[in-house]
């Protein structure tokens, strides 16, 4: 036997999967909800890992008797828990298995926007073997830039698509093959305007000082031709974001004199991380197009029900963003300019709207899927 092949076999040995996927012994899948929520829809993450095992080629025990060794095993129940190779033989040495996938599994579910419906997951999984050797991975947060939330119109459809995202990423670190992927399920929401509303307006946060230590979070423009100006500062409902609107103007030099341009930015604060963690520009610095009746400013900004959902006004328009996919939803243009305006959001059943009140007028939006 030469040196590579020995080699080869070693590599083989360390994958977590390895043990089962090389002998003729099974392996059981057994799943510890960690919430109601996740209680309900345990067996989706039992079905997609024992998917996952069997596109590699691991034998997977039959669910009757995985339920009968897990109800037979409690101390499995414990993530911490210590399992030894004689445990290991006591209590699943009946059913001829080379190893036991246990899964840790948690969700929870928030109403969005427009009736849709959003969940988040969370997957930790531990194998140990029949010689007590130990693996674990722990999926991503979900509901973080980047990684966003499963959305679904129904409550089932959300869940079920974050709990198999949860369950694919685990699987992967421990370094199976997913074969078909799950996304994340999304939809997109925009502002249909109405002529009237009558909802009922959810208290806003108290804005944030101009002096509060908080504001330094936000990168500012600062240079000698480049400087940034703060217009309104607004935390988000669970206090843990905050959104900082800042006036950019920029100066430069046409045939020797002085031109100024102006633009503006929206800078979202992780203040638990203590960091911006987006910018989002709400005008870019330049003249305003032909059909901008106003300025660049931004003059009122806030979180939508919650920090995924961002929405600001400036001189010319109103903006709504996506906070978690850093994309901008919707965006609606004045067809005059306004000096000073402030936002509310608000909900009548399952209706969601959004209001720019400028002076005497209120201009009310219905936020509706796309």
């Amino acid at each position: 036997m030469n040196r590579l092949y020995l080699l080869a076999l070693l590599l083989l040995a360390l994958l977590p999967g390895a043990y089962a996927q090389t002998s003729n012994k099974s392996v059981a899948v057994l799943v510890y909800a960690q919430s109601p929520q996740a209680t309900q829809y345990a067996r989706i993450a039992q079905t997609r890992l024992e998917q996952i095992l069997g596109d590699n080629g691991v034998n997977v025990l039959d669910r009757d008797k995985a339920e009968e060794l897990k109800k037979g095993w409690n101390k499995l129940q414990d993530p911490g828990a210590l399992i030894t190779a004689e445990e290991f033989v006591a209590n699943a040495g009946k059913y001829a298995l080379g190893g036991v996938y246990r899964v840790y599994l948690d969700a929870a579910l928030a109403r969005g926007l427009a009736g849709i419906h959003s969940a988040t997951a969370l997957s930790d999984i531990r194998y140990v073997s029949e010689e007590a050797q130990v693996r674990a991975a722990t999926s991503p947060a979900m509901g973080v830039k980047g990684l966003p939330p499963s959305d679904g119109l129904t409550e089932s459809a959300a869940i079920a698509n974050a709990i198999q995202r949860a369950v694919d990423a685990t699987a992967q670190q421990l370094g199976f093959k997913v074969l078909d992927l799950t996304n994340p399920r999304l939809f997109s929401v925009k502002l249909q305007a109405v002529p009237q509303a009558s909802y009922t307006a959810d208290a806003r946060p108290a804005a944030v000082a101009p002096t509060d230590p908080a504001l330094k979070l936000a990168k500012l423009a600062s240079d000698d031709w480049l400087n940034e100006e703060i217009t309104c500062a607004q935390p988000s409902p669970d206090g843990k974001m905050l959104a900082v609107g800042g006036h950019v103007r920029k100066t430069s030099l046409l045939g020797g004199r002085p031109q100024r341009s102006y633009g503006s930015i929206v800078h979202v604060l992780d203040l638990s991380a203590g960091k911006e963690v987006l910018a989002l520009v709400s005008a870019p610095v330049g003249e305003r197009t032909r059909h901008e009746r106003g300025g660049s400013k931004v003059l009122d900004c806030m979180f939508v029900a919650s920090w995924r959902y961002l929405a600001a006004v400036t001189n010319s328009k109103l903006l709504l963003w996506d906070t978690e996919r850093g994309t901008v939803m919707n965006e609606i243009v004045f067809d005059q300019g306004y000096d000073q305006a402030r936002l509310e959001f608000g909900r009548a059943g399952d209706k969601d709207f959004l209001t720019v009140t400028a002076g005497t007028q209120r201009i009310s939006y219905q936020i509706v899927r796309e």
